[in-house]
């Protein structure tokens, strides 16, 4: 009789990893402040159960709501009730099960809900590309002429759904369409069994390219990428891929040049995810595919304005790297360093807790104006004095 053993050398070490979860109340980023998940929950096993619990308790209100009519509770609730699902199936032991399916399915159903209720339309669309359909999610700005728009890559295993948020949606609000896509090894091409590879991210960023390229409320000349996390790297090789994109952006980095803590240092978690992610049960084939994911190759062909941002003491995303691909950069440029932040730079205390996506939208915006000078180069070490990015 064999006995299975860990797929990977570190995956012993999931009792300190659920203790570090028990003690702090976080499944990951543990140098963050505060609670993450309920508090009921003791080990990672148990955190899909009890955000599944809460994402029902808003589903049932938001549905509540809306027969009684209020819809405007419920397209918050909606919005609750989908992320709690979403965050869920993130957290499911197995990674890859039937229950996780059944989370993600509650989470397209109450994101669907929210977009129906929504006053800004949000389309299900799904672009052709040489590696099968890639769902996307078009928010539409509504207008006559042809606008700005972005393409959103969201991070690691997270999915279209995240972002933007229909309710607050920083684009709409500066005259931009977004449209948001699972990649490879994301949100529903994951269940498609359509697993990531080092680069062909990028050919779901060409397809989302040439779908907003022909809408005629878009302006083909103005389409930026974005992106959010791993997202960041993926836009990153996406845009040196495909010269057209003409401005590049994003944060919470994965800015990888030599380092690539995320799967050495960082928890095991994340190894795990990605493993799943790309559909391999090899640790050693695993690392051999990691050596393709560095940027040094790609650095050189993005020809588009670009805008990196980052937390000082990012664990995911050394600082050093980060730098080391701003000064490889010849385009123009800007870097935001934000004073003792860690990975998640969403809301960070420099900006008074403002979501820093309302001003990289800003920024995209400009950039697609063309405002920006063929030598602009700032790097912004942006501190808690107020200053923001105006210093």
């Amino acid at each position: 009789m064999s006995i299975n053993k860990p797929i990977r050398a570190r995956d012993g070490q999931q009792w300190i990893y659920d203790y570090l979860l028990r003690t702090t109340g976080r499944a990951i980023h543990f140098e963050i402040d505060g609670r993450q998940l309920p508090s009921p929950v003791k080990s990672i096993k148990m955190a899909a159960k009890y955000l599944a619990k809460k994402a029902a308790q808003a589903e049932k209100l938001a549905l509540l709501s809306k027969s009684n009519g209020d819809l405007e509770s419920a397209k918050v609730l909606y919005r609750k009730a989908s992320e709690m699902y979403r965050e869920a199936q993130h957290f499911t032991i197995p990674i890859i099960s039937d229950y996780r399916w059944q989370l993600y399915e509650k989470c397209l159903d109450c994101a669907s809900k929210l977009y129906d209720l929504s006053n800004n339309e949000v389309r299900k669309v799904y672009l052709e590309s040489e590696i099968g359909p890639i769902p996307a999610l078009w928010h539409v700005f509504d207008t006559d002429i042809g606008a700005p728009a972005v393409v959103f890559i969201p991070g690691m295993d997270n999915t279209k759904e995240n972002y933007p948020n229909p309710l607050e949606n920083e684009f709409h609000m500066r005259g931009m369409h977004v449209l948001s896509i699972d990649g490879p090894g994301q949100g529903e091409m994951l269940k498609a069994g359509v697993f990531v590879t080092p680069d062909n991210h990028t050919i779901a960023a060409r397809a989302a390219y040439e779908f907003l390229a022909k809408q005629k409320s878009v302006d083909e000349k103005k389409i930026g990428i974005c992106g959010r996390s791993f997202g960041t790297f993926w836009s990153m090789r996406a845009a040196a891929a495909e010269p057209r994109f003409a401005a590049l952006a994003g944060a919470v980095a994965c800015y990888f040049w030599d380092n690539l803590s995320i799967f050495d240092e960082a928890p095991i978690r994340f190894k795990q995810i990605f493993m799943e992610m790309s559909g391999t049960r090899s640790e050693e084939e695993f690392d051999a595919m990691c050596q393709k994911l560095s940027l040094k190759s790609d650095i050189e062909r993005i020809t588009c304005p670009t805008l990196m941002a980052t937390g000082e003491f990012d664990p995911l995303s050394p600082l050093e790297d980060a730098d080391t691909i701003f000064n490889h950069l010849n385009v123009p440029k800007e870097m935001w360093v934000f004073e003792d932040e860690f990975h998640p730079i969403r809301t960070p205390e420099a900006l008074s807790g403002h979501e820093i996506f309302h001003f990289i939208a800003d920024w995209m915006k400009k950039a697609l104006d063309g405002q920006f000078e063929t030598n602009h180069s700032i790097r912004r070490y942006i501190s808690k004095n107020g200053d923001g990015m105006f210093s």
